[in-house]
């Protein structure tokens, strides 16, 4: 629950960064259990961008993909760019409430 809390606390557009930032490090030194979880939670992130971004390599060129993305100001988490949580938030809710 608390990774949960941590994670939505983390969006940017609710701009509580600074409290979710200083709350998960008071879990990771208080409860143990808290780091296998977020550590889990982000491998199976991790696992799920490695097949969205197969995916994608099968159907088009990923340079060219990062290049049309960044000239209409956009993120994926196949390219480099910002907004890496939002990115994360959305392939955890997928993951987690979609079959």
């Amino acid at each position: 629950m608390a990774v949960l809390a941590i994670f939505i606390l983390k969006i940017p557009q609710l701009g509580t960064e600074d409290v979710a930032n200083a709350l998960e490090w008071v879990l990771y030194v208080v409860f143990p259990n808290f780091c296998f979880s977020k550590a889990l939670q982000d491998l199976n992130i991790k696992h799920q961008f490695a097949s969205i971004c197969t995916q994608i390599d099968e159907y088009v060129n990923r340079t060219t993909f990062c290049q049309i993305l960044s000239e209409s100001n956009q993120t994926n988490p196949c390219c480099p760019g910002k907004n890496q949580d939002v990115i994360h938030f959305y392939a955890f809710i997928h993951h987690s409430f979609v079959p």
